[in-house]
């Protein structure tokens, strides 16, 4: 049941018999937040913007030329 759960994009909460799983996409997003945790607002946008570049996002800003 593990390699199944793996397989599709989720993390078992338990070794044998897991009964929930969370997404590997949401633990990447909460590892980029950690990274960048010194200032709430700015970690969240710092965060967003890394999970979408590692996802091949192309991200743009206001003064885009």
């Amino acid at each position: 049941l593990q390699q199944v759960l793996v397989h599709h994009g989720l993390f078992p909460t338990a070794p044998s018999q897991p009964r929930m799983a969370v997404s590997v996409d949401l633990l990447s997003f909460y590892r980029a937040l950690f990274e960048r945790s010194c200032d709430a607002i700015n970690a969240l946008a710092s965060a967003l913007k890394n999970h979408y570049s590692r996802r091949g996002y192309q991200m743009t800003d206001a003064q885009v030329t």
